[in-house]
């Protein structure tokens, strides 16, 4: 779903199954260590490989992220937003519209990973930033990825604080695919508070804040040389990787969400969380009531015939066992011998009606009440594959006979 070109567009529900089932014969694990199956290994041809390792590097990096933060903060919950959908919400002084990326950089951070955490009357929320990677290449591309990675992290600040950063480096091999996590020093707290004052917090939409770049963020510059190896070492197995070799490169001064508009930030992030579930189940009218102008837009007119923006939710499936209720949206299609490979999406049915209703604090409180059904129970049906979410969220693959 990350991994989803058309973000504004007819064709988003046909983008999105198609994200489902790209990758199904791609990644094997046939003695529990995952790994590229021999077709993507060897079959794929160069200039779709790097396609192939950035989509996978970054399904991965959402994975592995969790994973770390899962320890770091273990009665934390994350949720995934797209730094540019984020970002929209908010301009630059003197640049068009919305955030524009800062010369010398390729991109913003890939994601914001959004921590909520509830006990005793209290809330909090917090920010990660998440860069994704992905390679077929040998261990120094890792390396040279992750340096690039520390650059792109450190575009976005709250006040003078630096945002805590994960970098996530994935190599995708026939034989084992291995994941390398950087986790430079940083933490902002969005927000805390009483549970009042938290549900005040998701009640209020955002404004449409701007913003200017840090013109006086300091210049740091990377060192250049690297210690020759010494006996029975390899070039990039020293203390300084090899990729610091190359010209120095100077980070951008970060684009500078005030101090003041932390509380903006953790609105414009709470709330396009509730509109990626939605998006996920085909609720798109429900979703657009979470967004500002600039992050919703306006349907492409530009097409070459009339068709009109439709929600594709509509089907609903019970799991398991008599168990909860799904919303959602199923697609289909043709494989060998005359049968039909299934995906279904969707949320729970009232979670979704939550978050329908407005209710974002409803939602939150009760999101992964679905993921903690499964756990308990986990005898899903045999030769059904089920990918249960801490957000409510559900997708469902079958193979059904012809």
């Amino acid at each position: 779903m990350a991994t989803t070109f058309l973000t504004d567009s007819p064709f988003v529900p046909v983008a999105r199954h198609w994200a489902h089932v790209r990758y199904c014969a791609t990644l094997d694990s046939p003695c529990g260590q995952l790994r590229l199956s021999k077709n993507a290994a060897e079959a794929v041809v160069h200039h779709h490989k790097v396609a192939q390792s950035e989509q996978l590097g970054i399904g991965l990096a959402l994975v592995v992220a969790r994973a770390v933060l899962a320890k770091k903060y273990p009665r934390w919950h994350f949720d995934a937003v797209d730094a540019d959908v984020a970002l929209k919400a908010g301009f630059i002084d003197d640049v068009s519209d919305d955030v524009r990326n800062e010369p010398g950089t390729k991109k913003r951070p890939d994601y914001f990973l959004i921590g909520r955490h509830r006990a005793d009357g209290r809330a909090g929320l917090r920010v990660v930033v998440l860069e994704c990677k992905g390679t077929h290449g040998p261990p120094g591309d890792v390396i040279k990825q992750l340096g690039d990675a520390c650059l792109q992290v450190g575009t976005v600040a709250v006040g003078n604080h630096p945002l805590y950063g994960l970098m996530i480096a994935s190599r995708l091999t026939e034989r084992r695919i291995e994941s390398f996590a950087l986790d430079p020093p940083g933490d902002v707290e969005l927000w805390s508070g009483e549970d009042e004052a938290y549900a005040q917090l998701l009640t209020e939409p955002p404004a449409q804040e701007q913003w200017a770049r840090n013109e006086t963020h300091p210049v740091t510059t990377l060192t250049q040389q690297s210690p020759q190896p010494g006996p029975g070492e390899t070039r990039g197995t020293g203390t300084v990787p090899e990729v610091l070799e190359e010209p120095a490169q100077v980070p951008p001064p970060p684009y500078n969400i005030p101090e003041d508009r932390k509380r903006w930030l953790a609105q414009v992030l709470s709330r396009t969380t509730a509109a990626s579930v939605l998006m996920f189940a085909g609720d798109r009218s429900a979703a657009a009531g979470y967004g500002t102008l600039r992050q919703i837009g306006q349907p492409d007119d530009a097409l070459p015939f009339p068709l009109e923006w439709a929600d594709t939710i509509g089907r609903k499936i019970r799991m398991p066992g008599g168990g909860p209720v799904l919303e959602g949206t199923t697609y289909s299609m043709p494989i060998a011998d005359g049968r039909r490979l299934e995906v279904f999406r969707g949320v729970e049915r009232r979670l979704h009606r939550r978050l329908a209703d407005g209710d974002l604090r409803g939602y939150l409180n009760n999101a992964s009440r679905l993921r903690r059904w499964w756990t308990a129970r986990r005898r899903p049906p045999p030769g059904d594959v089920f990918s249960v979410g801490e957000d409510g969220t559900a997708m469902i693959i079958r193979l059904l006979d012809k």
